[in-house]
């Protein structure tokens, strides 16, 4: 433990980007990580001005490279996998981080890593919240609709085994706050999963973790054909995550991402 908090003595206060200043994003890579979900959210990274990416690796992690970065990135693949890599140490040092005033971007697995959890599942637990279903998580991929408060419309969104969140009561942690709705559901009965429990449920959450920002999406963003790709959700996602400071219990989809 003293080895642990040593390597995190350098961790205790994150980058925080000045007006007009490139948000600067740690972008995760590990075993886990699905690399069409890595490579969407890089390539969106490197095109889009006011954005600087830095691929991180579980040791960079470990050993303080969270601390010039403004947020931190855990996209699609195995959350399982993901939180295994990193290993206590890392996850305890992407905790410091957020509980500093960072922020923490999670996409489909990685929403999952940031829930509460069972030890052999390696998560971060930054989140009051967990699957409905437990283990039993898999659904299918489908371009499913999403309904938000201030949207007009519902809108579609690349879904693809994302959690399903429920609320859950944790000591320290303020309840999260759902911004988007699942309209449509897919699931696999054979797969342990079923009609009924996805409709009405978030699609996308926002919560505190000490001073920092969380923001969790269900389905990618990133991923998917003409009129489900929301890439400028999810740069509107971290330029509100890297941003800190409270998360109010009556924050609204078009807060974080705007009317559109």
């Amino acid at each position: 433990m003293k080895a642990t908090m040593a390597g995190l003595a350098g961790l205790a206060l994150p980058r925080r980007a000045s007006a007009g200043e490139a948000v600067r994003v740690g972008l995760y890579q590990s075993a886990g990580v699905h690399p069409a979900a890595f490579a969407a959210e890089k390539a969106l990274l490197e095109r889009s001005p006011g954005f600087v990416c830095t691929v991180l690796t579980p040791a960079q992690i470990r050993e303080g490279g969270l601390r010039k970065q403004d947020v931190a990135v855990f996209m699609g693949g195995s959350g399982t996998v993901q939180g295994r890599s990193l290993a206590d140490e890392g996850k305890a040092a992407v905790k410091e981080f957020v509980r500093a005033g960072g922020g923490y971007v999670g996409v489909c697995a990685g929403a999952y890593l940031a829930l509460q959890g069972e030890d052999e599942f390696h998560k971060l637990r930054l989140v009051a919240g967990r699957n409905l279903t437990g283990d039993a998580w898999q659904r299918g991929i489908a371009g499913l609709d999403v309904r938000a408060e201030g949207r007009a419309k519902p809108f579609k969104m690349f879904y693809a085994n994302g959690p399903i969140f429920t609320p859950t009561p944790t000591e320290g942690l303020a309840p999260y706050v759902p911004l988007a709705a699942f309209v449509g559901e897919i699931y696999s009965a054979a797969k342990g999963t079923g009609p009924g429990e996805m409709p009405g449920t978030p699609a996308i959450v926002a919560s505190t973790y000490g001073a920092g920002r969380v923001l969790l999406f269900s389905p990618n963003p990133v991923l998917g054909g003409a009129g489900v790709l929301q890439t400028a959700m999810m740069l509107d996602g971290l330029r509100w995550s890297a941003a800190g400071g409270a998360v109010p219990a009556e924050l609204r989809f078009v807060d974080v991402f705007g009317a559109g």
